[in-house]
């Protein structure tokens, strides 16, 4: 499969789909279930599992996980059989992802955004499934397209 079929998805995806007090779950667990299976061409970064793992081990997370269990979890998600990849970031992104937080002077943990989004342009993947559309407007401009999932395109 042609990667500008793949799919990025942000972390409150894989969040949703893991924490069953988590509002989004119904819709985020059938997503990236079919991407496990292979259904739909999903991808992710590292940096993106990290906050999945972050997500997991916070105070306020419902069901709260420990750090093994939300490794095991995290894991889960990428390891085979599961046919999610796990995209690289390398110098090409870190150089995009640079010039993507001075264009539009992000500070502070909006740099992780851009990071994202730089790792996916620069693999080529420019379709984004995200519950933060605003985080990943301004990327827009950059060739990134939010195309789901579909709680969210359809109510923006």
């Amino acid at each position: 499969m042609d990667k500008s079929e793949w799919i990025l998805f942000d972390a409150g995806l894989f969040i949703g789909a893991l924490l069953k007090g988590d509002t989004r779950h119904a819709e985020a667990y059938g997503l990236v279930e079919a991407g496990r299976r292979g259904d739909l061409p999903v991808c992710t970064t590292v940096g993106i599992l990290s906050e999945v793992y972050a997500a997991l081990t916070w105070v306020g997370a419902q069901p709260p996980h420990n750090p093994q269990e939300a490794a095991t979890a995290v894991q889960a998600l990428i390891e085979e059989p599961s046919a999610i990849q796990v995209l690289d970031t390398g110098r090409e992104a870190a150089i995009q992802m640079l010039g993507m937080a001075a264009s539009y002077h992000l500070t502070a943990r909006r740099i992780h955004d851009a990071r994202h989004a730089a790792t996916a342009l620069a693999a080529g993947i420019t379709q984004v499934y995200t519950y933060d559309i605003d985080d990943w407007k301004a990327f827009t401009s950059n060739g990134i397209r939010i195309i789901g999932p579909a709680s969210m395109v359809t109510t923006t």
